[in-house]
Order: structure tokens, then C-alpha cells, then sequence
């Protein structure tokens, strides 16, 4: 058993999810990646050699049982998510529901079921993923970022509540990542190195970068914070005027 314990890293299938697990693995968590990707989640097991679980973060049986599955969880990271790139006006009720409950109730479900396995085990962090577009909103995706400026709110709520079980709750908010999910998203190179020249640090960002900022609030370091957000982002919400100049530029 680790000296640290355990971290539950969801949505580790790909992407950040997946450099997250390799970061607190190398920080010297055990980890346990989850993800409802059965081949994925596989996948990032026996590369980075952890253990793996597929499971729905929506599936409150499912995921009661991450406290059998990680008895000496200390660490808890909330990435799971997924976006719907639709205007309000054309998202259906299901598609709704399928936001807010993997996006807002799936935090909530996991911390339900490990809060008390982390005060059990003597504390721990919690680190939830927000978003860029909780801040600065882009449009014809209006559902997203409203679930994303849940978990800012829903993060304070949790470093309240769960302060007295020792416990922590941060959330970091990615910004332009390129991940396997996203480069699609962005465009081609030429239309990326548009999006990174408004930045005043002038590159995309990349999963390690986010991985960084996890692994810091998960660690002592950060032992007297919790309820914060931080933004990961290349200063974009300091800047997204000039990214949406840029924006009405794009090639489509």
C-alpha cells in the first residue's frame, strides 16, 4: 500500500483524466482509474500500470462501490464530463440531463461515497474539473459551461461541508487543451496557432499541464486550501477579449 494512499481519478480514459493518473502515480498515489470506456480505461491501466474500473460516474450502485474498490482513498479527482455542442433552444430534455448528471451529480455522487473513507483514512483533497466557459461563456453551447459554473459553486460547497471530515475541495479550470477529444475542436494546426497567439502565454495548453495543477492541490503543499478555482489557461480569462476578436475571425 502506498504511503499516500489511493487517488480515484474519473474519466481517465483519455486525455487529461488519463495524465492525471499518470501524475499522481508517479507522485506516489496508488491509483484507481475510472472511466466508463471499458477498452479505454484497460488501456490506461496496463500502460501506466495502475488499476482500472469501468464505471458510469451516473450509476449510483456503481459508484457506491468505488469505497470497496479504494478503501485507502485519500484523493479524489472529478473529471469525468461531457459536452453537447447545441444552442438552448434545440437541447433536448435528455441531453440535459445527461450534462447535468454526468457534469454536476457525478462529483457529488463519488464524494458521497468516499468522504468518509477519506476521514476514515484521516483526510484527503477532492479536486473538481471546471472550465474556462464558467467564466467566459462561448456561445451555441450554453449547457456546458452552465454545468461547469455549477462545480465553481458546487466546489465552495463541498471545502464547507466536508472541512470538518478533514477533508479538502478545490477545482481546476482547464483552457484550451488538446487532448484526443478536443484537437478535432480546435481545428487544424493553422486554426490552433490562431487560438494560442491571444494567449499571453502564446502556446496550447496540454493535459500535463492540468495534471500539474491537480497533483499540487492533492499534495501537503496545498494543505491549508480548499474552495478555490483555478484557472489553468494560458491567462485566456484574462484575455478572452481578444480571443473572441479572434473568434469572429476564424476560418469556419
Amino acid at each position: 500500500m502506498s504511503e499516500l494512499g489511493t487517488a480515484v481519478v474519473t474519466g481517465a480514459g483519455q486525455g487529461i483524466g488519463r495524465a492525471v493518473a499518470a501524475r499522481l502515480l508517479a507522485d506516489g498515489y496508488e491509483v484507481l482509474a475510472v472511466d466508463v470506456n471499458a477498452d479505454q480505461v484497460a488501456r490506461t491501466a496496463a500502460d501506466l500500470g495502475c488499476r482500472g474500473a469501468a464505471i458510469d460516474v451516473t450509476n449510483d450502485e456503481q459508484v457506491a462501490g468505488l469505497a470497496d474498490l479504494a478503501p485507502e482513498c485519500t484523493a479524489l479527482v472529478n473529471n469525468a464530463a461531457i459536452q453537447r455542442y447545441r444552442d438552448l433552444l434545440h437541447t433536448t430534455h435528455d441531453e440535459m440531463r445527461l450534462v447535468l448528471d454526468v457534469n454536476v451529480i457525478a462529483p457529488v455522487l463519488a464524494a458521497q461515497a468516499l468522504v468518509p473513507v477519506m476521514s476514515r483514512n484521516g483526510g484527503g483533497s477532492i479536486v473538481n474539473l471546471s472550465s474556462i466557459t464558467s467564466k467566459a461563456h462561448p456561445s451555441s453551447t450554453s449547457l456546458y459551461p452552465t454545468s461547469k459554473a455549477a462545480i465553481n459553486q458546487l466546489t465552495q460547497a463541498m471545502a464547507l461541508e466536508f472541512g470538518s471530515h478533514g477533508v479538502r475541495c478545490n477545482a481546476v479550470g482547464p483552457g484550451t487543451v488538446l487532448t484526443e477529444g478536443t484537437e478535432e475542436h480546435y481545428g487544424p494546426p493553422e486554426a490552433q496557432a490562431l487560438i494560442a497567439g491571444c494567449l499571453p502565454i502564446a502556446r496550447m495548453g496540454m493535459p500535463d499541464d492540468i495534471a500539474n495543477a491537480i497533483s499540487w492541490f492533492c499534495s501537503p503543499e496545498a494543505s491549508w486550501v480548499t474552495g478555490q478555482v483555478l484557472f489553468v489557461d494560458g491567462g485566456y480569462t484574462s484575455s478572452h477579449g481578444q480571443f473572441f476578436r479572434w473568434a469572429r475571425k476564424a476560418p469556419k
